[in-house]
């Protein structure tokens, strides 16, 4: 996978900046290097002169005083502090003027198409979930519950992965999914920074969690598409599948992740998941619907529901 380094702050375009300037090495743009340099990446006026600015103008962009640069000014600075396209895409978000639901409102999808996608995801043969751009688990197919048995909170997945009694145990690569987690949501962070619904989850999960509140300062930058992922599993021990992310356009940010089987030994184990077939003759037990957005206890008893 492909992460982009930067840095938070409270003016996060100020601390993006100043971030992405310390990352950049001054060989990179073939700058002259020496032990009279003071500062591990590019100066700022070198950062200046490489995006066509006035020193006096990017100093006040790194202090928080100018917040809003022109578009030229935006793409000078990703030239010149090497951004690749992640990067680019957060840091044209940060310049922008702000957009964000003013309440803090989580990102929705209109009703009928949340419908079609309830449908969708219920006739798929593998664990899926619906997420929006904060992670939050809007909906779910049931091997999707079943899949994350076990584990509360499941209203977000960053909170199952940082909150979660057991979440380290259960993910093998737990680090690595910690680290992209963080990372993820920084990515998605760009043009809602001043939204105080999501103001309230990062601050839950740095109060609880020190391991996110140290990488949330060190500010990564990932955009998921396709990964592997290594499970161990209550009741079926270890499972290894290949997450898929499926685009939604016009929905908000909301995207698909569907786990597919990377080996025949999971996709067995899969198999023990689903309840079993009704006798022959007699009608199936319709599964109840699950709530656009859920909370944990009621997850839980659906589940336990589900594998009696």
């Amino acid at each position: 996978m492909k992460v982009s380094p930067g840095h938070g702050g409270r003016e996060p375009l100020a601390a993006f900046l100043r971030a992405r300037r310390n990352g950049v090495r001054p060989e990179h743009h073939r700058l002259a290097t020496g032990a009279q340099r003071r500062v591990p990446g590019l100066r700022r006026d070198e950062v200046a002169l490489l995006a066509g600015i006035s020193t006096d103008y990017y100093v006040r962009l790194e202090q928080g005083r100018e917040r809003r640069p022109s578009p030229a000014v935006v793409e000078g600075l990703c030239e010149a502090l090497l951004l690749d396209a992640v990067a680019a895409r957060h840091l044209r978000e940060l310049s922008a003027p702000v957009t964000s639901m003013g309440g803090g409102e989580a990102p929705r999808m209109g009703t009928d198409r949340l419908e079609a996608v309830h449908q969708m995801l219920r006739s798929m043969t593998v664990p899926a979930l619906l997420v929006n751009r904060w992670l939050d688990i809007v909906d779910t197919n049931p091997l999707g519950d079943l899949l994350h048995e076990g584990l509360e909170p499941r209203d977000n997945y960053a909170r199952l992965v940082f909150l979660a009694r057991g979440a380290q145990a259960f993910f093998t690569e737990w680090p690595e999914l910690a680290r992209c987690m963080v990372a993820a949501l920084r990515a998605q962070s760009g043009s809602e920074a001043g939204s105080a619904r999501l103001r309230r989850l990062l601050e839950e999960l740095s109060a609880h969690s020190d391991v996110f509140r140290s990488a949330w300062g060190g500010h990564h930058l990932y955009e998921k598409t396709m990964d592997r992922k290594r499970f161990r599993h209550p009741r079926l021990g270890a499972l290894a599948l290949d997450q898929h992310v499926l685009e939604l356009p016009g929905s908000e940010g909301h995207r698909i992740w569907a786990f597919h089987a990377a080996d025949d030994a999971t996709a067995n184990a899969l198999r023990c998941l689903l309840p079993p077939a009704p006798p022959s003759g007699r009608p199936a037990v319709r599964t109840p619907e699950p709530q656009a957005v859920w909370a944990g206890a009621a997850q839980a008893s659906a589940i336990a529901a589900v594998s009696q």
